[in-house]
């Protein structure tokens, strides 16, 4: 071993401490540790310590010592340093001094290079030098000169320890992809290109394809083409190892290469053909491991999300991906015939036990989603009418489960053939397999899913006596649950109506099934009940006093803990029956179940982790909801736990990577990475504090001011904390809504007092520091929705002049982080990715801006024009916005504008210029959703700031006139942009009327937009405008030929309730006016030509 750079005597201290980490004596791990964290990872010895453990990784002839120590070192080495404040993100090797840094890289290298170290001390050595490599430390030219030799020597190739060498090397270009960025293409691609078709050893080629993948996947796009020259040698490295039967090597390439895909898929088009077909071996090879054969069907499965066209267009694509799938879905009950393993189990989803048959199920699902039915369905459905007669009874259940992971995506073919899809199905749901039986109910299931609320109007007939049939007791356990199952699908969307006539058959069944021996099997006809009985609602209350008797005898009864869960789905049933059939009937019982949940609350034995705790918790907000203020004596029982869960704090435990795996297992832990380190987040703990929070708002919403006690310890210690819970996005997006809630609840009891105004300030700067800083838009809008909410409720101008700057600050930061989003998905077609629809990322944009607007136009309500100076630092963004094509971007601009002039009224002069133009253009936009927006903001401009807009509205007149008179100005894409358009006329007829040189004929093209049907607001302007005439007697509207029309169209639009309000009853009182003064005969003569139906309803409203 080479001179140590420490005293003899620290380094013998050390190697003492760290071969007891070795020992099987749980005492001595324990002192070593307590050793090492209070003696040597402080501040003062942490560069020693370093420089031992990479000695003796490096150099120590102990194999143990030398494998132990090089872990130690690379967990201590991204370790955060000792008192950081950074705990998460800083790192030891990041903060030693550059001395101790060029030691110990020296020492590594020295090391690692040494030949005569063991392989698998090399490995971790690698991974140690790779942490010394961090992209934030300094260049170390010496490793890139010997990893770039170590790769090109072929002295010693396919020796053990050139395979070592050369696996280790790229290995750490892996974890340090950086490393090679600075180097020419001219070297780099040489460099994989020896690894890719390095025939000596395996596990090398997996090495450099993950290399390759990890210095892809951080280099520009404008360098990927240079790069594409290798992929022929990657792949060509697959059928080798397919040929040797070298599955684990397959499943490890298959990996990277997925991810390749998700970056670069349209790299692969040259060759797509022959991946698919080269998958297509790996899948359909029996023999070989299931992880090698479902990452080959992972790989097709992710070119459909990344390159639907791509796929489209191949000629062998669709046909191929169905094939596998449904050939793997017959991989079910391996060996069992009889499926008897798979009917005596108790286990409802074990799916996972059957990985193939699972993994096939979930890709044509997600393939169906991207490539949809019209070119998915012929596929499809080649084969399944095949397999669906077919003697072989998995082919027959593969069909089944095949269509019902189809129908989704599928939906938009398979809703026009419903009855061929029931033709198919419903025969087989006596099939002599029980496999088969549970196979058809799942499909009926689905169907009634997907396919909601049609399906339940037009087949109820057909599916319902079905599922029906598979209750009785002449069919296996699974397939009664299943079928019960399937009935909870389908009740969930039909009405009472359609219910009604089944209910006694469903009711008699399920409850034989609440006599089984089998829990599992009485929980689903618990969960079944209660569902039928919310979809029959009152229809259900004949069955009220045989069913609440049974459940509340099982909740009296001990069953023993395995029953637990059968209990809460007791509570669950009887509390959802009891919503069902109304607080009267329920009070026939309410006490003895009420009784019951006391009970329970108060059971001391029980521990944290009952299943019942949860069941009890809904149940008892479900009788909140019934009872309403009847429930207040219950209160101080359900709500201190129900708090101290919601009270739950992050637990997040920093851990290594190899324990990643170990808390991944179970599903109470997430694990995620931040700049290189693992965080374990406690999420079950989270999750039950979401639950709880969510819970605290139905009492807070119900009850109102009879919560008002609980709300300021809800608000300081649950729900302004929860915003900074930066590792669980439901706790921040539950307690942003929660804190509306309180407020309102606070309100509703004491008035805006001081109290309410001191709670509401520490609110706001949280909800403000969130707008500023939080990273989800989905959540960022819920904090605008929660502000604007909030000011509502308050009703005053209650922010101060540092939140309203904040929150401005926080708006700019909004809105370039959506106009770089747009900009990305818009340039997203390129040589390497297809345009994908990414629906949920604009729909999400589009929310989040109209959250902004919300909350812009309640700033603007409540401080007018003393906003104007902080609005006026957005106005470089909205005017890009302005100008822009992306549709989202135009109306949000466009509504802000709006809100602007709205409140602002003449003091937005020194901004018309900005905008102006661009409206007047926006009138005749092609987009309905723009011209709505356009003609708002000049009805706005004549109604708020008329002096200063004369000229744009006098100008926009012949145009919106023209606007609301083209032939198709009612089809329902245009009709709310006519509606706004003719609230925008009647607003400058109003305002400008004497001015206005075509006054009567104007008012003549206006009466023509009539009747206004589905925008509220014009519909109120309109009709008290269409009043003033009335009253000023103008002869467009009160003449005979005149006011039939006009009544009629009052009319039609209180029946379709858009006419409503104070407008409503302003309207229909000038109506009756009008026609008291009119003798009866002439009335008669004037509706002479109206319809029977709509005179009754004249009668209705006037009479």
């Amino acid at each position: 071993m080479s001179s140590s750079l420490l005293p003899q005597e620290v380094s013998q201290t050390l190697i003492g401490i760290v071969q007891a980490f070795a020992s099987p004596d749980n005492n001595i791990r324990s002192q070593a540790e307590s050793a090492l964290n209070n003696t040597w990872i402080t501040p003062e010895n942490i560069d020693a310590l370093l420089i031992f453990l990479c000695e003796q990784a490096a150099y120590s002839s102990d194999v143990t010592l030398s494998a132990l120590s090089a872990v130690l070192f690379r967990k201590l080495a991204i370790r955060a340093p000792p008192n950081s404040a950074k705990s998460l993100i800083a790192k030891n090797i990041t903060n030693i001094s550059q001395t101790t840094l060029f030691s110990i890289r020296t020492i590594l290298l020295q090391g690692f290079l040494d030949p005569n170290r063991e392989n698998n001390i090399r490995h971790k050595l690698s991974d140690a030098i790779a942490e010394c490599a961090n992209e934030e430390l300094p260049e170390w030219p010496e490793l890139l000169e010997s990893v770039f030799k170590i790769i090109a020597d072929d002295t010693d190739a396919g020796s053990a320890t050139d395979n070592s060498f050369k696996e280790s090397c790229f290995r750490i270009l892996s974890s340090a992809p950086h490393l090679i960025n600075a180097v020419d293409f001219s070297m780099v691609i040489p460099l994989f290109e020896k690894g890719f078709t390095y025939d000596k050893n395996d596990d090398v080629k997996i090495a450099a394809v993950t290399a390759f993948v990890g210095y892809f996947k951080q280099l520009p796009k404008s360098h990927w083409s240079k790069l594409g020259y290798l992929l022929p040698s990657l792949l060509n490295s697959l059928p080798n190892f397919l040929s040797s039967g070298n599955d684990f090597a397959l499943a490890a390439v298959f990996e990277p290469l997925i991810e390749l895909v998700e970056l670069a898929p349209k790299l692969f088009k040259e060759m797509f053909n022959e991946i698919v077909r080269f998958c297509d071996c790996v899948i359909k090879d029996r023999d070989l491991a299931s992880n090698a054969r479902t990452s080959a069907l992972e790989l097709l499965t992710v070119f459909s999300e990344y390159a639907p066209q791509m796929c489209k267009s191949s000629t062998v694509y669709g046909e191929t991906l169905v094939m596998d799938c449904l050939m793997m879905m017959t991989e079910v009950s391996v060996d069992d015939e009889e499926a008897l393993e798979w009917k005596i189990s108790d286990d409802n989803d074990d799916d996972d036990q059957e990985e193939e048959y699972d993994h096939a199920r979930q890709a044509l699902d997600r393939v169906s989603l991207k490539l949809n039915g019209k070119y998915l369905v012929p596929f499809l459905f080649q084969y399944l009418e095949q397999m669906i007669v077919s003697p072989e009874w998995r082919q027959r259940f593969a069909a089944l489960m095949a269509l019902s992971s189809a129908v989704e995506g599928c939906r938009d073919v398979l809703m026009g053939k419903i009855g061929k899809i029931l033709d198919i199905t419903i025969p087989l749901i006596n099939d002599p397999h029980p496999r088969v039986q549970y196979g058809a109910c799942n499909a009926l299931g689905q169907i009634s899913t997907d396919f909601a609320p049609l399906v339940q109007r037009v087949a109820h007939q057909r599916i319902v006596p079905a599922l029906i049939s598979r209750l009785s007791s002449d069919c296996c356990e699974r397939v009664q649950t299943h079928a019960a199952a399937a009935l909870v699908n389908f009740s969930e969307e039909a009405s009472q109506t359609i219910m009604e006539p089944y209910l006694d058959s469903l009711l008699s069944n399920l409850l034989v099934l609440l006599q089984s021996d089998k829990t599992y099997v009485q929980e689903q006809a618990l969960t079944t009940i209660a569902f039928i009985a919310n979809a029959a609602e009152k229809k259900f209350i004949k069955y009220y006093d045989t069913l609440m008797p049974l459940l509340i005898n099982v909740l009296k009864t001990d069953t023993g803990a395995e029953n637990r869960v059968l209990k809460g789905k007791c509570m669950e049933c009887s509390t959802l029956i009891a919503l069902a059939v109304g607080k009267q009937k329920f009070s026939t019982y309410s006490q003895e179940l009420i009784d019951c949940f006391i009970r329970y609350q108060k059971d001391d034995e029980m521990k944290n982790d009952d299943p019942i705790t949860s069941y009890l918790e809904h149940s008892w907000s479900r009788l909140c909801r019934l009872m309403r203020e009847d429930f207040i004596p219950f209160l101080p029982i359900v709500l201190p736990p129900l708090i101290e869960t919601a009270k739950a704090s992050q637990d997040v435990t920093l851990i290594e990577e190899e324990e990643a795996d170990n808390y991944q297992q179970y599903n109470e832990w997430d694990v995620v990475q931040i700049q290189g380190k693992h965080i374990a987040i406690h999420t079950s703990i989270l999750d039950d504090k979401v639950s709880a929070m969510e819970l605290i708002q139905i009492y807070a919403s119900v009850l109102r001011n009879y919560f008002a006690g609980y709300v300021e310890e809800i608000l300081l210690e649950i729900a302004i904390p929860s915003i900074d819970f930066y590792l669980h996005d439901g706790v921040r997006a539950t307690g942003a809504k929660l804190i509306t809630i309180l407020l309102s609840s606070l309100i509703s009891s004491t008035g805006v007092d001081t109290k309410v105004l001191e709670l509401w300030s520490i609110a706001a700067d949280k909800l403000v520091s969130g707008i500023m800083s939080e990273p989800m838009s989905e959540i960022t809008q819920i904090y605008h929705s929660a502000l604007a909410d909030c000011i509502e409720t308050i009703n005053a101008d209650c922010l101060t002049e540092q939140q309203v700057a904040a929150y401005t600050k926080g708006v700019s930061a909004n809105l370039s982080d959506v106009y770089q989003r747009v900009n990305e998905r818009r340039n997203n077609e390129d040589d390497y990715n297809e345009d994908v629809d990414n629906d949920l990322d604009d729909y999400a944009d589009e929310d989040l801006l109209d959250e902004i607007n919300k909350s812009l136009a309640t700033i603007f309500k409540y401080k007018k024009e003393q906003y104007l100076p902080h609005f006026q630092t957005l106005l470089e963004l909205i005017s890009a916005y302005l100008h822009d094509t992306e549709q989202i971007l135009v109306l949000f601009a466009l509504v802000a504008i709006a809100d602007m002039i709205q409140y602002c009224g003449e003091h937005t002069q020194p901004f018309k210029h900005l905008f102006i133009n661009k409206v007047k253009e926006y009138l005749i936009s092609p987009e309905p959703t723009i011209r709505q927006a356009a003609s708002y903001i000049v009805g706005c401009c004549a109604t708020s700031a008329p002096n200063l807009y004369a000229d744009i509205c006098n100008e926009s007149l012949d145009v919106l006139l023209q606007v609301i008179s083209i032939p198709d100005a009612k089809t329902e894409e245009n009709l709310s942009a006519t509606e706004n358009a003719s609230a925008a006329v009647a607003k400058i007829l109003r305002t400008f009327n004497a001015s206005l040189p075509n006054f009567n004929d104007n008012v003549q093209v206006w009466l023509k937009s009539f009747p206004i049907i589905q925008d509220e607001e014009s519909a109120a302007f309109n009709y008290n405008f269409l009043c003033e005439l009335i009253m000023k007697n103008h002869e467009a509207v009160v003449s005979k030929e005149a006011l039939p029309v006009l009544l009629t169209c009052v009319v039609e639009s209180l029946e379709k309730k858009v006419l409503r309000g104070d407008a409503a009853k302003s309207t229909i009182n000038t109506m009756k006016q009008v026609l008291a003064q009119i003798p009866q005969d002439q009335i008669m003569t004037m509706f002479s030509g109206t319809s029977e139906e709509m005179m009754g309803n004249i009668q209705k409203w006037f009479g």
